[in-house]
């Protein structure tokens, strides 16, 4: 991850422990640590670690200190931490032979210690900085959930993508499962107001357009603000501001960086792809694992979903379509004809829809946009291609 991103690190208090009073040694291990943006929580002895013992998810004990007996208690997660320079000054000094024999004690005086303090893994610093930095960024990540990713897309403007894409959200999330909505419309003036979440404080697209590589899952997680039991992404106005200097579009990795935390951090993604260009529809659609089509009842809107229908087939699958319907409109039966697949459901024209979502409030759900609802989740979560050719 970038180190210029905005996004704030957890202040949850389960930051990784180092016990060392090595100054070098601390100095490298925090160092590695804001590599995958994480604090570390430093104590010089077994006194002052025994607050952080247990909530610690990684605990990381200095080959400079002798604390066996004094451990608060055995726990998973312990590893030995040793810096290879702080083995001795004069090694140079020393002939071959007894080199290898220093180095040959002091590797079985380290492993005895490992041994003694229960610790899992010996790590060497320099050579174990990568393994030392994946661990970092799997204490960043939380317990990872791997989720699934599904894209909203609309054949056109205009027929309800972004409140399916929340009401599928709230829908999948009252069944149980973390839930997570990303805003991918740049210029549609920013998701969080169609549930009403402006004034809810957290990340919006605008902290995370430095972001680039590997994104903690659990800072992510931390960061975003929420309706209800269900995460948000949303642009803000703060990106339309600014559009005349610095464009607002989202960036096609970020995307991918974006939403590869979210699948970790929550069972299930769901993207709004309301106005999406064509690179950033093309990243989301890589990472997702399905996809919903929503078609209008309008000549144009079934054109150009079957536009939308061609592309998507063979990029992923299932492509659940799904009509919308309002007051005068072609028929669903003229629409499948068009597409030459069956929709999988109707939405019914809710006229309260726009009008509330105009006061920041997701209407109750009629029986029949529900039910609509839980037939797509089903589709979507079965992974199974419901559409077949129309007669």
């Amino acid at each position: 991850m970038s180190q210029n991103t905005h996004l704030t690190v957890p202040t949850n208090g389960r930051r990784p422990l180092l016990i060392s009073t090595s100054l070098a040694l601390i100095d490298r291990v925090v160092r590695l640590a804001s590599t995958a943006a994480l604090e570390v929580q430093v104590a010089p002895d077994a006194a002052s670690a025994t607050r952080y013992w247990l909530d610690a998810p990684l605990v990381m004990i200095g080959s400079d200190v002798s604390m066996g007996h004094d451990l608060p208690g055995k726990r998973a997660r312990v590893i030995v931490v040793h810096a290879q320079e702080e083995a001795g000054g004069d090694a140079d000094t020393r002939d071959p032979l007894e080199t290898r024999d220093v180095e040959t004690r002091r590797q079985r005086d380290m492993w005895r210690f490992a041994v003694e303090v229960g610790a899992e893994h010996v790590v060497e610093l320099p050579e174990g900085e990568r393994w030392l930095i994946e661990s970092f960024r799997a204490c960043a990540d939380g317990p990872v959930r791997d989720g699934r990713v599904t894209a909203v897309i609309g054949g056109t403007g205009g027929v309800g993508t972004s409140t399916f894409a929340i009401n599928l959200a709230v829908t999948a999330n009252r069944r149980g499962l973390r839930t997570l909505v990303v805003d991918a419309d740049a210029w549609g003036g920013g998701l969080d107001l169609v549930v009403g979440a402006e004034d809810v404080a957290g990340a919006r697209w605008c902290d995370l357009r430095q972001v680039s590589g590997h994104l903690p899952a659990g800072h992510l997680d931390a960061a975003l603000p929420r309706f209800g039991d269900v995460s948000v992404l949303s642009c803000s106005r703060a990106d339309l501001q600014h559009a005349s200097t610095s464009p607002s579009r989202i960036d096609p990795t970020t995307m991918t960086s974006v939403v590869s935390a979210g699948r970790r951090s929550h069972d299930h993604v769901f993207v709004d792809c309301s106005r999406c260009p064509d690179d950033l529809l093309t990243s989301i659609i890589a990472a997702s694992n399905a996809a919903v089509l929503l078609v209008g009842d309008h000549v144009r809107s079934a054109a150009a979903a079957a536009h939308h229908l061609s592309w998507l087939q063979g990029k992923v699958a299932p492509v659940a379509v799904v009509f919308t319907t309002s007051p005068r409109g072609i028929s669903r039966a003229g629409v499948e004809q068009a597409l030459g697949v069956e929709c999988v459901a109707d939405i019914p024209y809710v006229p309260s829809m726009t009008s509330r979502a105009d006061e920041g409030e997701l209407p109750a759900l009629p029986r029949a946009y529900a039910s609509t609802c839980d037939r797509v989740l089903d589709v979507v979560m079965e992974g199974n291609d419901p559409s077949v050719r129309a007669a």
